[in-house]
């Protein structure tokens, strides 16, 4: 049951992950340079209120380091490769193990 939650989650954030490259790609094509969104961005535009309430329940719940070096840093992935990368990873751990034919057990 696990592995088909971490492979539909990795379907679902591979999809995502390919609509933001298609959107980055018409912005950088019309743009002439490159383009990218960024998670923080893709968050805010999506979910506003949950992103300014990230820090402050971080904080409260003692993990003020959480927020400082590792949040901000993930904030400005992005959203293309973090779809991409994250959903092929969880794909690739719940992908179904090859039947053990003719493989005799070890001890």
């Amino acid at each position: 049951m696990i592995r088909f939650i971490a492979r539909a989650l990795g379907f679902v954030l591979v999809a995502v992950g390919f609509v933001a490259l298609v959107i980055d790609g018409t912005k950088s094509i019309a743009g002439s340079r490159l383009i990218y969104t960024v998670i923080g961005e893709t968050w805010r535009t999506l979910q506003p209120a949950s992103l300014n309430a990230v820090q402050p329940a971080l904080e409260k719940a003692g993990f003020p380091w959480l927020w400082d070096p590792v949040m901000l840093n993930l904030l400005v992935l992005p959203t293309a490769l973090v779809g991409l990368g994250l959903g092929g990873l969880l794909m690739i751990a719940g992908r179904r193990r090859e039947p053990q034919i003719g493989v005799i057990g070890r001890r």
